[in-house]
């Protein structure tokens, strides 16, 4: 009588060589495909960037291949309390004692993001080119029934347990809006001269928007 231990030695042999070759094989080929694909997501992310950063916008491409992804810097002084609008859109502002002069605001209008979970940095720079501040936002987008979801949550780097999110934004197409603003304020004593406002879409520069502020005495 066979034991079930010997019987299990017969029915499950050690593999041969070829047959070992052909598993390592098919390992190869599983790894290649997977490098594939991880480069093609890289490679498309990278094409992104460098479409918005030559400028080349919705409105420049077919059609036929569907919403290409694009972002766009907006300043203005003021927003509507009630209806949000961006009011005294511009790219110079001066220095004013009035509340509603306290700040400039930025808006980044991002359409056609692919889905997938991005990281976002808004950069303020002061005259001079140093770094003022940062926000950082994570951006989730995933298909859905009838386009697309986006989820929007603020995040702090220096404090892991801080996370504000934002109302989720459905679509025909992933397009959001992010916004940040600078306090210009006399009591802030901001230097006058030319700022910035740079986008980072997932660490790599996507857009950048110049303007300048004028104190009081300028």
């Amino acid at each position: 009588m066979v034991s079930p231990e010997l019987r299990d030695c017969v029915n499950h042999a050690p593999p041969t060589v070829d047959r070992i070759g052909e598993m390592i094989e098919k390992a190869m080929i599983r790894l290649l495909l997977l490098a594939a694909v991880l480069a093609c997501m890289a490679g498309c992310g990278q094409e992104d960037v460098a479409r918005v950063r030559g400028g080349v916008s919705i409105a420049d491409a077919d059609a036929a291949a569907g919403p290409v992804f694009d972002a766009q810097i907006v300043l203005c002084r003021r927003v509507g309390s009630k209806t949000g609008k961006r009011l005294d859109i511009g790219e110079s502002f001066a220095e004013g004692y009035e509340t509603r002069d306290r700040y400039i605001h930025a808006f980044v209008d991002f359409t056609g993001a692919r889905a997938g979970v991005h990281q976002v940095h808004l950069v303020w720079i002061r005259p001079g080119g140093k770094e003022l501040f940062r926000m950082f936002a994570e951006v989730r987008v995933t298909p859905a029934p009838d386009g697309y979801v986006t989820e929007i949550a603020w995040l702090n780097a220096e404090d892991l347990h801080y996370r504000q999110d934002e109302e989720p934004v459905a679509g025909a197409t992933a397009d959001f809006s992010l916004h940040s603003r600078l306090n210009v304020a006399p009591e802030k004593g901001r230097d006058a001269g030319a700022y910035a406002l740079r986008v980072y879409w997932n660490r790599e520069l996507l857009a950048e928007r110049s303007f300048l502020f004028h104190s009081m005495d300028g």
